[in-house]
């Protein structure tokens, strides 16, 4: 029998935002919204990413849907679940990815990239943006425990016409076998599901779950020279050696001095040229 993942499906055709949509349902009525319930939509009209920038997408081009978390789980180890989600993405990407599925990977710590080797470009390398995860806290449970909704876009089937940067791509376009939105968030639900249970399993301690080594294998942040522009204004140069058991990046400068990263725009930086290779907008201060 197929594993079901989620107790409870809405669907939509179009909605501003599948997260905001999912926050206010929940606030209305929160007992209807069991833990891994999904919201998604075949049109998303005013996605929303990092720091308010807004992510659109054609009609059903894209898997546009926001799952709500209940994980038993002490509350500071809430920043998890940013990275749980993308490894799911990652893994379901590439169980319907034949020979293509070692180019998707995890950026650290809310994107997914697809690295083909194909023509480089200022600012990404051979990295592309294949999607990503948005996670916002609700008010927590009476019993203290985390309440997350946890906004997730996948782009599937756009040209490069419809993308609006340069740096993103679609499965399409990498070459990757498309699957319909529905399937896809199926895919990532049980993926979820099980790494969230692993998890939960170990009181929210990803590293004696083995989680936190599963992320840093698919997480192609790592090992890299970065450049991360802090929000304070500071820029910190060095090489991203490991994530720490809150989930935040370790960064050693060309001093020696390991930095504790929390927040700011993390960029993947060629080592021989200096020149960024790919970046993104992250907090993990949820």
């Amino acid at each position: 029998m197929t594993e079901q993942p989620f107790p409870r499906v809405v669907r939509l055709a179009e909605v501003g935002s599948t997260s905001t949509a999912l926050r206010e349902a929940v606030a209305a009525d929160p007992g209807a919204w069991p833990h891994l319930s999904a919201l998604v939509a075949g049109h998303q009209t005013a996605g929303r990413g990092r720091t308010g920038r807004s992510w659109l997408t054609p009609p059903g081009a894209a898997l546009t849907a926001s799952i709500l978390l209940r994980p038993q789980v002490p509350l500071e180890r809430a920043p998890w679940l940013t990275l749980l989600a993308g490894l799911a993405v990652v893994r379901a990407v590439r169980r319907g990815g034949g020979d293509r599925a070692g180019a998707v990977g995890l950026k650290w710590p809310n994107d997914v990239l697809v690295d083909d080797g194909g023509p480089a470009l200022a600012g990404w390398g051979t990295a592309r943006k294949l999607g990503g995860i948005l996670t916002e806290l609700l008010p927590p449970a009476p019993d203290g425990r985390p309440v997350a909704v946890v906004g997730i876009g996948v782009n599937l089937s756009q040209d490069t016409a419809a993308l609006p940067v340069e740096s993103a791509a679609s499965l399409a376009l990498a070459g990757l076998p498309v699957p319909v939105p529905e399937a896809l968030l199926d895919a990532v639900g049980r993926e979820l599901g099980r790494l969230v249970r692993r998890w939960e399993a170990h009181d929210g301690d990803a590293r004696v779950a083995g989680l936190l080594a599963e992320v840093a294998v698919d997480c192609l942040t790592l090992g890299r020279d970065v450049r991360v522009e802090q929000p304070g204004g500071g820029v910190l140069h060095g090489r991203a050696e490991a994530l720490d058991d809150d989930g935040s990046l370790r960064v050693r400068d060309a001093a020696g001095v390991l930095h504790r990263v929390l927040a700011g725009d993390v960029l993947h930086v060629r080592s021989d040229t200096g020149s960024a290779d790919a970046g993104t907008d992250v907090n993990l201060e949820l």
